[in-house]
């Protein structure tokens, strides 16, 4: 476990759910700002979706904090695990399609992992479920990643 995880505490629900809540904004603001610097249109289209499922999770979380019923939906996630091998990028305003698909890539696997270790901190119940279906949504964000890599970095090299 990573010492970031370790040093993670939380007192209430509450205030695991707002952890989380901040946690999708800050991923939300990424894509948009990245989004927003980026010169090349495919890099700035993917950045958007992304930064549009981000928010959607963020409402997700609200409306569970709020107190309504959540049921996971279950589903099956492949792992390419392509992402699983890359060196780790810097985001920079000159960075190529490849380099962004490669951060977006490493945000989704570090997403992924945060949301299954808060699962693993909460009790049995409707958080834990929320925790573990936010984990394959980032295992599905990753994946539909790493199948646009396969198809357009990969054939083309």
């Amino acid at each position: 476990m990573s010492e970031q995880k370790r040093s993670l505490k939380f007192d209430s629900i509450d205030s695991v759910l707002s952890f989380a809540i901040s946690k999708e904004e800050e991923a939300y603001h990424f894509y948009m700002t990245w989004s927003e610097k980026s010169r090349d249109a495919a890099i700035k289209e993917v950045l958007v979706e992304f930064a549009r499922e981000e928010l959607r999770h963020k409402e997700l979380i609200l409306e569970v904090k709020a107190g309504k019923p959540f049921e996971a939906k279950p589903q099956q996630v492949y792992d390419l695990k392509i992402g699983d091998y890359f060196v780790p990028v810097k985001p920079s305003e000159e960075m190529s399609y490849q380099d962004a698909l490669q951060v977006a890539i490493q945000r989704e696997i570090g997403a992924r992992e945060l949301y299954e270790y808060l699962a693993s901190i909460s009790a049995e119940g409707k958080i834990k479920k929320l925790f573990e279906s936010l984990a394959k949504e980032e295992a599905k964000h990753k994946m539909r990643l790493e199948q646009i890599y396969d198809d357009e970095i990969y054939r083309e090299n």
